[in-house]
């Protein structure tokens, strides 16, 4: 059966490539450098990446979205339906075991989606992974866990993102760039292609791929958004949670854990693969790309730039099988942080999961570029939620339109650049990529039919007064402080050091423990429900941050830090 997507904006019936893009434009009646009513308004984008959730794992049962249908039952095997299948169920576990998430696994999952959809695999292919070690974490796997799949999480288990889908902007079609994993999908983000090329030095050797092998001095030669972002004059940052990556960049389910920070390439720090950035000087990688502290200490100094992407570590992720509660105090706890700044009035934060993760989603994607693989269909990927969260955010709004996330720059485009698009010719490097992403219309499903690509512009309203901030409770102790020398500001002149905190507002403070951190290092004399403890470091530079566990184990992000020089 067929899925239609009817939308507020009617149907489209024009498509774009860059050979006529301006023409088409014109066509629509949008000009190629149309003035958003974003601009001049929204004055800074934050993107924050998650990982590895669909849509109706998350947002399923949330009133008024396009959630899951009545009478699904998922095959336990697709080939023999008598063999029994899973229901979608309330799952309220904290860490979820999720399935294979590759691009065959995500053609597997839909059964096609290129000519037909049964979307049937989803149980299947979690066994399959199972079977073959896919799942190390066997305190997951246990019972109806190994079905996990077809779980999905009300407000009971993330009721700071069902309160930003609540009062701001829900997107219950917005769908990741690339059918394939978290790897692909960032490079995809970050400039609108993935590829594999015979030469890295020459990009017109370089052909649409959905996956990527790589080492890292793996150089990607086509032109990307940080390239275009420069040659506007728009100041942007990438901010790197520190820690080890949150996926496979194989597309595996298992790897062996691999340190993630700045100077390294990777699937989430892709910036350092591509030759534009690799040539530029040291200083130019300083100057964007920074760990995720770094971002909190540029909203204090008012230094936050126009375009900001937060990428997580894998503690941090919602990453299978880490806590789905660490991960939303951490997106808390940044939004948070705008909120309570001067920013708050000005910004537009785009909070999303860059791919299904094995969940189950019942909406197939539309099918955008192609291939020469065996899984030809190099776009779009599954389902994945979408918030906007803003002050001009529509209150309360679920946009029901097909976006992607092609969508955030061409926001950004629209706000920032007069509605310039990632066009490579115009960036002096013209490549084969099928189709200039910023400036699709219009997209077309398996069954033939078609439905427009939606503006993100249209989830603001710029008429009305601005909405107040919505700060929401995360377990994060605030207000860390180190002290010697009665607070006294100057190098310690005692060797103890006084560390404190406010405890955190939890629905049961009795229940809370915390655990203090000096330099990195678990300070086994300070893990108790006090929020001071005194400690002796020694000599030098010392930096304290502390975290919570509330009753049920559920572990907060660490704070900001707090610094201690003992001579």
């Amino acid at each position: 059966m067929g899925i239609v997507i009817m939308t507020r904006r009617g149907a489209l019936s024009v498509s774009l490539t860059r050979g006529v893009l301006g023409a088409a434009l014109c066509l629509l009646g949008l000009p190629a450098n149309a003035r958003s009513p974003a601009a001049g308004k929204i004055k800074h984008v934050i993107i924050i990446m998650q990982e590895n959730r669909s849509f109706d794992s998350y947002f399923g049962t949330f009133p008024g979205a396009d959630g899951i249908p009545s009478g699904v039952c998922m095959p336990i095997d697709p080939s023999n339906p008598q063999n029994g299948c899973i229901q979608p169920y309330h799952n309220g576990l904290d860490a979820n075991a999720g399935g294979p998430h590759s691009n065959l696994a995500a053609q597997l999952d839909l059964d096609d989606g290129i000519t037909h959809a049964k979307l049937d695999g989803f149980v299947a292919q979690q066994i399959e992974g199972a079977a073959h070690g896919a799942h190390p974490y066997q305190f997951i796997l246990q019972g109806v866990q190994l079905h996990d799949v077809m779980g999905y999480h009300t407000a009971e288990e993330i009721p700071n993102y069902w309160a930003y889908a609540k009062n701001f902007v829900l997107q219950d079609h917005m769908f990741a760039g690339v059918r394939s994993s978290s790897f692909p999908i960032h490079v995809d983000m970050t400039s609108e292609w993935v590829a594999k090329c015979a030469d890295q030095t020459d990009v017109s050797t370089c052909y649409t791929f959905p996956y990527l092998l790589h080492n890292r001095e793996t150089r990607f030669p086509w032109a990307n958004f940080f390239q275009l972002l420069d040659t506007h004059n728009v100041s942007w940052k990438y901010y790197l949670g520190e820690g080890t990556e949150p996926d496979c960049e194989s597309g595996e389910m298992t790897c062996e854990p691999v340190i993630q920070n700045p100077e390294t390439p990777s699937g989430w720090n892709p910036a350092k693969f591509y030759s534009y950035v690799r040539e530029q000087p040291y200083g130019y990688r300083m100057k964007h790309i920074h760990v995720t502290n770094h971002f909190l200490v540029d909203i204090k100094l008012h230094k936050l730039p126009q375009v900001v992407w937060l990428i997580p570590s894998d503690v941090y992720s919602e990453h299978p099988p880490h806590s789905i509660t660490a991960g939303m105090m951490y997106v808390t706890a940044l939004v948070n942080a705008v909120m309570n700044s001067s920013y708050w009035n000005d910004t537009a934060i785009f909070i999303s999961w860059d791919d299904w993760g094995g969940f189950y989603d019942h909406v197939v994607p539309p099918n955008v570029d192609t291939n020469n693989t065996p899984t030809p269909i190099q776009g779009y990927g599954q389902r994945v939620p979408g918030l906007l969260v803003s002050a001009y955010a529509r209150h309360g709004y679920i946009d029901h339109g097909v976006l992607s996330f092609d969508s955030y720059p061409r926001f950004i485009e629209d706000v920032f650049m007069d509605g310039a698009r990632l066009v490579p010719a115009e960036l002096g490097l013209p490549d084969k990529r099928p189709t200039i992403r910023d400036a699709l219309r219009q997209v077309r499903y398996f069954d033939g039919t078609t439905a427009p690509i939606v503006d993100l512009a249209d989830e603001f309203d710029f008429t009305a007064t601005p909405q107040p901030p919505l700060v929401l409770t995360t377990l994060i102790p605030s207000d860390i402080t180190a002290s010697c020398n009665q607070g006294s500001g100057v190098a310690c002149t005692v060797p103890q050091v006084t560390v404190s905190w406010n405890a955190v507002p939890a629905p049961n403070p009795s229940g809370v423990t915390y655990r203090l951190f000096r330099d990195g290092q678990l300070v086994e004399t300070c893990d108790s429900k006090a929020t001071s403890c005194v400690d002796t470091p020694g000599s030098g530079d010392h930096l304290y941050r502390v975290l919570s566990i509330d009753g049920g184990w559920n572990m907060s992000p660490l704070s900001p830090a707090a610094l201690a020089t003992v001579p």
